[in-house]
């Protein structure tokens, strides 16, 4: 399981609206802290692979996403098994062309195409690894 999403199931469960509240805390302390609109694009790692990998179908919620923010800078907290290739480099374009600066949080892993997505912004926020 990934590390934001086994945080979510600790933190509440079940219960919907105390999920998106408690989603939301950490979210608004990283764009506050670090002036930035932020972004989540976070993968159950628990599931099957094909289930959760970076694929065309991730294309339209992240634009509709980016299409509700506003800033010059953002943060995407990626956590993912990996996928296309070719979705990763629209991803990335897609980030660069509406802003400034991108940055990549990643909480636990970003394998494969998540790696590709990392290493094209301009910076690089990575979770000491598990001992």
């Amino acid at each position: 399981m990934g590390i934001y999403s086994e945080y979510l199931d600790q933190a509440i469960g079940n219960d919907f609206q105390a999920l998106t509240a408690e989603r939301k805390k950490p979210l608004e302390r990283i764009s506050t802290l670090r002036g930035r609109d932020v972004l989540v694009f976070a993968a159950d790692l628990n599931k099957s692979v094909p289930e959760t990998s970076i694929g065309f179908g991730d294309l339209l919620p992240i634009t509709d996403q980016l299409d509700n923010l506003d800033g010059k800078k953002v943060d995407l907290i990626l956590e993912t098994p990996g996928g296309g290739g070719e979705v990763a480099e629209d991803i990335v374009r897609l980030l660069h062309e509406k802003y400034e600066e991108v940055g990549v949080i990643i909480p636990g892993w970003a394998k494969s195409a998540g790696a590709i997505i990392a290493m094209a912004a301009d910076e690089i926020l990575m979770a000491q690894p598990l001992r």
